[in-house]
């Protein structure tokens, strides 16, 4: 039969039924295609978080004795204090003043920073990471972020930190 022949039996009405069909059996097997194709990525982004896991180490509890021995003394805390404060000059933050105060009891001291910064949010995401990466005895309290606009670049961050040491006999 000819399609000028079947496009006047079928009529339009019959016509559009059929291109239908045909478009319902192209989406079915674009359809299989693409779930075998998530499946394969569902499967390769399972083995790469596993991958990212980091491996569990079995170590053995640290007790109070052990943690306060690790402490870095009291005459280390001026150069720790100036090595914080040359990570965020080296990261190009602008730091406008910092504030600290030290506290001492039970032969364990600590020096509270106040540190308000600016730059660029990656800027302070990389100053905190190399800060407590280069200092173990570093904790980091507390973390404000403001933006002067939506759009601008800069952010005004202001960091709490703690140097936690042995303090001086």
């Amino acid at each position: 039969m000819r399609p000028a022949q079947l496009w006047r039996q079928l009529g339009w009405p019959g016509a559009a039924g059929l291109l239908l069909l045909v478009l319902a059996a192209l989406a079915w097997g674009w359809g299989q295609r693409w779930d075998a194709q998530a499946a394969l990525l569902q499967a390769e982004a399972r083995a790469l978080r596993a991958q990212a896991r980091p491996v569990a180490t079995a170590s053995a509890p640290v007790s109070l004795q052990q943690w306060q021995a690790a402490l870095p003394p009291a005459s280390a805390r001026q150069q720790r204090l100036a090595d914080l404060l040359e990570m965020a000059l080296r990261l190009d933050l602008n730091t406008a003043r910092t504030e600290h105060r030290l506290a001492s009891a039970e032969g364990l001291e600590r020096l509270r920073v106040t540190m308000p910064v600016t730059g660029s949010y990656a800027q302070v995401r990389r100053f905190i990471a190399s800060a407590l990466a280069h200092d173990p005895a570093l904790s980091l309290d507390a973390v404000k972020l403001r933006r002067a606009s939506p759009m601008a670049a800069e952010v005004e961050a202001e960091l709490q930190w703690s140097l936690h040491g042995k303090a001086a006999p």
